[in-house]
This record gives C-alpha cells, sequence and structure tokens, in this order.
C-alpha cells in the first residue's frame, strides 16, 4: 500500500520527472532549498530518506557556489541515480518529497513518494467514468521496489 500522509509531514516539493531527471541528475527545485542546511562553507548535503516500503536512501544534495554563479541551481546527484534504478522511474513519473516532523526527532528526517500515472475506471452511478490516478511505484512493482541501499 502507499505511504499515508501524516498531517505531522509536510510537503517540500512535488515533481514531474524529465528525461534529465531520469537518466542522469534531479533538477531539484529552489524554493526547497530552504529545507536543508548546508555546512558552513559547503555547497553539498548528504541527507537521508525514507521510501514506502521504509527503506532508507542516501541523497546527496549540490548547489552551486554563490560567490561564483548567480543562480544556485541545485540538484540531487549522489544516490539519485540508483533510487531512480530501483524504482524502475520514468519520464513524467513524480516524486514528493516530505520533511517528517517529531517531537522526539532532534535531526530533520525525510520521506520521498514516488508515484506513476495509472489509467483507472471507476463507477458512479451506474455509469463508467474512465480516467487517471497517481499510484505509488512500490504498488506496481513491488519485486523491484524493496532495494536497500
Amino acid at each position: 500500500m502507499g505511504m499515508p500522509d501524516s498531517e505531522a509531514d509536510d510537503q517540500i516539493f512535488s515533481k514531474r520527472l524529465t528525461k534529465t531527471d531520469v537518466r542522469v541528475r534531479l533538477s531539484f527545485p529552489m524554493e526547497a532549498l530552504d529545507d536543508f542546511e548546508f555546512p558552513r562553507g559547503k555547497d553539498k548535503v548528504e541527507f537521508s530518506v525514507t521510501d514506502g516500503m521504509g527503506s532508507s536512501w542516501e541523497f546527496g544534495l549540490s548547489r552551486r557556489n554563490g560567490t561564483r554563479h548567480s543562480h544556485p541551481k541545485p540538484v540531487l546527484s549522489s544516490g539519485w541515480r540508483a533510487y531512480v534504478q530501483a524504482k524502475s522511474l520514468k519520464i513524467d513519473d513524480r516524486i514528493i518529497l516530505y520533511r517528517i516532523k517529531g517531537k522526539l526527532v532532534s535531526k530533520t528526517r525525510f520521506k520521498v513518494r514516488a508515484q506513476r500515472k495509472v489509467p483507472r475506471t471507476i463507477k458512479l452511478f451506474g455509469k463508467e467514468i474512465h480516467g487517471e490516478a497517481w499510484v505509488d511505484v512500490e504498488e506496481l512493482q513491488p519485486e523491484v521496489s524493496a532495494s536497500v541501499l
């Protein structure tokens, strides 16, 4: 089953994946940088995320040096490709990154959902309605998604 969204968790961003996101690195939204603390003088931060199966993944978030570039252009590089391959992600799938809040947690924790749009048919008042719905990839490919790094 999909990972439930808790009211205590904050969505940082949701993004449909592009060719570059799937094949090379994830272009990270600028507005999401505020949720990460870069070590002083460093342009990269490592962080752990938990997926819908409870597996842990290590990602590296990099940004361009602000003194040399006017736009930081953040990207997820290290760890990202292994996640993409393990989840068999494709162009137009989406990921959602959350910050996990908790009173007993001193360090910020994160969770990630990878989803794919699939056709769905529902019956409403005796009529079939055809559409699409976002489904966690773990529900589509349980044998692939249980990988742990």
